[in-house]
């Protein structure tokens, strides 16, 4: 938008001309699915801890929530480490220590991955992304093969020789990985894992609508594959400016105007920051509830 004002002055003028047009039920409908999105991730998070350590689910919703609001504002990951230090045993226990929360957390990140490939392969938003980046089955494999040499190098020259020191940390890691072994755990976290990315693909069919650009959720989704390609690396706070960049470009790929995409980008990642601050919030007064309650 800054950019705008300062080299396409008439195009930020029409991007602002758009903004009224999402009225104040969709702005709070946004906000609500928005903070709903943190909810269900605390939720996820929380089926895969053991059922003997399992925390508070409350304590978990404080710590994803500020986390979330840590990772949007400020350096990179810096809510990651925040989660761990608040969700870490106190007192360490020897079955249940900092390693295997990492364990817990990167078991997360892994239910969060394969939630989003099970819709963008259900729904063929995939096949958009393939033919945006002109990505052939060959590449595609390449890619893969070359990965998994990367990976073999790696272990061999550099892992090998420390692998004794490793294996007593890696056994704590992976025993927070146990949970993606339990049936019954990993569905309920898929479950919930799922609804995250569903209220997100909501959210920008419901912003959509009211700019008179109704998207199908296969398309949705086709979206936030490329706005997720776009922020894997954080390059600026909150990704200001890939976010609205990647999704814009995504949305106009799908027939919208870029002004049209523009206004959607931003009224959709600045009620998100709304979201995660209104929950961010929450969850400070619950860790404060929960401190003095002890």
């Amino acid at each position: 938008m800054f950019w705008l004002f300062q080299n396409q002055r008439s195009a930020a003028e029409k991007v602002l001309s758009l903004l009224p047009k999402f009225s104040l039920p969709c702005l709070i409908l946004v906000v609500v699915l928005n903070s709903l999105q943190i909810l269900f991730m605390a939720i996820r998070l929380w089926f895969l801890f053991p059922m003997e350590h399992r925390s508070k689910l409350r304590n978990v919703f404080a710590a994803m929530s500020i986390g979330q609001t840590m990772n949007s504002f400020f350096p990179a990951r810096a809510g990651d480490f925040y989660k761990l230090a608040v969700l870490s045993p106190k007192p360490a226990k020897a079955d249940f220590t900092i390693l295997t929360l990492t364990g817990i957390m990167a078991a997360d990140k892994l239910v969060d991955l394969f939630c989003f490939l099970i819709l963008i392969f259900s729904f063929g938003s995939y096949k958009e992304s393939l033919a945006t980046f002109n990505f052939s089955n060959a590449e595609i494999w390449k890619w893969v093969l070359g990965t998994l040499f990367l990976s073999i190098f790696l272990w061999y020259f550099f892992l090998k020789k420390r692998w004794a020191k490793l294996s007593q940390w890696l056994f704590q890691f992976f025993n927070g990985l146990r949970s993606l072994l339990a049936p019954k755990q990993l569905f309920l976290s898929l479950c919930f894992g799922i609804l995250v990315w569903v209220a997100e693909a909501v959210v920008l069919q419901q912003l959509s609508f009211y700019q008179t650009y109704p998207l199908t959720l296969p398309e949705c989704f086709f979206v936030l594959i490329m706005l997720n390609i776009a922020i894997a690396i954080p390059i600026s706070v909150a990704n200001i400016g890939p976010f609205e960049a990647s999704m814009a470009f995504a949305l106009s790929k799908l027939g919208m105007p870029l002004e049209t995409a523009l206004a959607v980008a931003t009224v959709h990642h600045g009620l998100q920051m709304v979201a995660y601050l209104v929950c961010g919030s929450i969850g400070w007064g619950l860790r404060r509830w929960g401190a003095s309650s002890n």
